[in-house]
């Protein structure tokens, strides 16, 4: 019954999570048994497949779309076409920011 109970709860927290890996070593860690290993890493991925079959984002992901927190996804390409000084702007009474490039600039003029 035990077994069964640690399979089912790693299963069910890998479909919501879409965590895979990370899920197997903290069960793995929490039971301390190397024969439990092969079960729950079959449930993981039985269940991680069903939940990607119904959608793919997890519920962490769900949870700060939900929020409307900014959120830089891992999985789509971003290509970056501003640097930080167009962005950043200096307290008030604070003198203006100063760049600092790469290529031109020396140790002197620091």
């Amino acid at each position: 019954p035990g077994l069964y109970a640690m399979v089912g709860a790693a299963a069910a927290l890998g479909g919501v999570t879409r965590m895979t890996v990370s899920l197997v070593v903290i069960m793995f860690e929490l039971t301390g048994g190397l024969q439990y290993i092969i079960p729950i890493m079959a449930a993981v991925m039985t269940s991680k497949w069903v939940g990607d079959a119904f959608g793919k984002e997890g519920i962490y992901d769900a949870h700060i779309h939900l929020n409307g927190y900014p959120f830089l996804d891992a999985k789509e390409e971003f290509k970056h076409t501003t640097i930080a000084a167009d962005i950043m702007r200096p307290r008030r009474g604070d003198p203006p920011l100063v760049v600092i490039e790469q290529d031109n600039m020396t140790v002197e003029e620091l």
